[in-house]
């Protein structure tokens, strides 16, 4: 659901009219690689839980492994596999107690350090990262779903024709990613039995570049909203204010990473910020010239144009950076090509109307934006670790319990080829909507 209070009130909210087509391009990295799993243990005594338990965890896996390849697969699809593996691996990450002896937070499962996961990470190659710990098999495996989830909004925004219950969607599988992400850093990080690796996708940095780009992505569709709804200017602009500070944010907490891999990511996130503080600084310049505050209003345009420029060399730049995402070229798009000339003829009129009725000095320094919007801001949506699998008896976990010795699993690292992802379609068709995008 649109989280934009009033604003979702409006009677001009025609589906016809609003996210007839939003644009399609995205900076999307690729799917960790992970190697298959067994989850075989030896137990003196097993029992059809026990059996079933480690088989359920390995078809639970490949399962979900298998759903998140394609982008086409619905939410519907994804969550009830993501929750069931969680379910599935709760006993491996808590210690399962019976309703008599559960009293607040579980203690760690005895069970944590009996298997060795490998991953790879988003900065860090193809080379495999191992770790006997369930809760790094958890926080990687869920970080894969939130990019999953921005996937799947990248699909959807990337229809032939977008429809109002779409732009809906997209704007709240974006929130879902970046509460995914939120659960990952906020639960499983402080959990971990080893600090993350620098550069990995646990670090907090890249977690917080993944948050703040779903939470930025998800306010375009804020934004692309007030901006059909022709609402106040000064909201328009504080909504593309907040969402350019969120993508550079973002951007800054990558750089310290090496270039050869980080670039693409960065320069994209870079450029949706200049983009967007074109737009703030736009619609500023329309807030006060409807104030009649011709010189503030010339110079916030003045600076819309530095930026709209700015933005459209980070596209060159874009296109040319090598890495994991698809060659595009975003300033090719309608949204670069309807601003452009909104901002040449706002400011040329302001300049006119200045020569022959305000006589404005034009001031030297740049008017400020305003710094928070009062409508409209996202948050990233809630996920928590669900109950425990059925399966997850007292007796089943202390049969395990029982037998569980050192780690089971070969910890010698390797390459592992990227995921084979299903292709998805993607419109070539020019948007109708006033906005042009705004989902880029």
């Amino acid at each position: 659901m649109l989280s934009l209070s009033p604003l979702s009130t409006s009677p001009l909210r025609s589906a016809s009219v609003l996210f007839s087509k939003m644009a399609h391009w995205f900076h999307r990295n690729v799917l960790k690689a992970t190697t298959n799993h067994k989850f075989e243990i030896k137990l003196k005594e097993s029992t059809e839980a026990t059996k079933k338990l480690c088989s359920d965890l390995k078809l639970s896996r490949s399962r979900l492994l298998d759903l998140i390849r394609d982008a086409n697969n619905t939410s519907d699809t994804i969550e009830p596999a993501f929750v069931a593996y969680l379910s599935l691996l709760y006993g491996l990450i808590w210690e399962i107690q019976s309703s008599t002896e559960h009293i607040g937070r579980p203690e760690p499962s005895k069970l944590r350090n009996i298997f060795v996961f490998k991953w790879t990470h988003t900065l860090l190659g193809s080379l495999t990262h191992s770790h006997a710990d369930s809760v790094y098999e958890a926080a990687n495996i869920s970080i894969n779903v939130a990019i999953w989830f921005m996937k799947h909004a990248a699909m959807v925004a990337g229809k032939d024709d977008i429809s109002m219950d779409e732009a809906k969607e997209i704007h709240g599988l974006l929130r879902r990613a970046a509460g995914i992400f939120t659960f990952v850093q906020t639960e499983f990080l402080p959990q971990l039995s080893n600090p993350p690796v620098l550069g990995s996708d646990l670090d907090p940095r890249i977690m917080n570049a993944y948050i703040n780009q779903c939470t930025a992505e998800a306010q375009e569709v804020t934004v692309a909203r007030a901006v059909e709804l022709k609402h106040n200017n000064n909201l328009i602009s504080a909504l593309a204010n907040e969402t350019s500070k969120l993508f550079l944010d973002a951007a800054n907490t990558l750089k310290p990473f090496k270039p050869e891999i980080s670039a693409q990511w960065i320069k994209y996130l870079e450029l949706k910020a200049a983009f967007y503080q074109s737009y703030a600084y736009n619609y500023c310049g329309e807030n006060l010239l409807s104030m009649d505050k011709c010189g503030e209003a010339i110079k916030a345009l003045e600076e819309s144009e530095i930026f709209l420029n700015k933005a459209k060399a980070l596209c060159q730049e874009y296109g040319k950076t090598h890495g994991p995402a698809p060659r595009v070229k975003p300033d090719q798009h309608a949204v670069f090509k309807r601003l452009a000339p909104l901002v040449r003829i706002t400011l040329d009129k302001c300049r006119r109307e200045n020569g022959f009725i305000y006589h404005h000095k034009v001031p030297g320094d740049v008017p400020s934006l305003e710094t928070k919007a009062t409508y409209g801001l996202v948050s990233p949506v809630d996920f928590t670790m669900p109950a425990p699998n059925h399966l997850w008896s007292v007796p089943a976990y202390k049969s395990f319990v029982g037998a569980a010795g050192g780690a089971t699993g070969n910890t010698k690292e390797h390459d592992l080829p990227p995921v084979q992802e299903e292709a998805v379609h993607q419109t070539t068709k020019e948007p109708k909507n006033e906005s042009g995008c705004l989902l880029q």
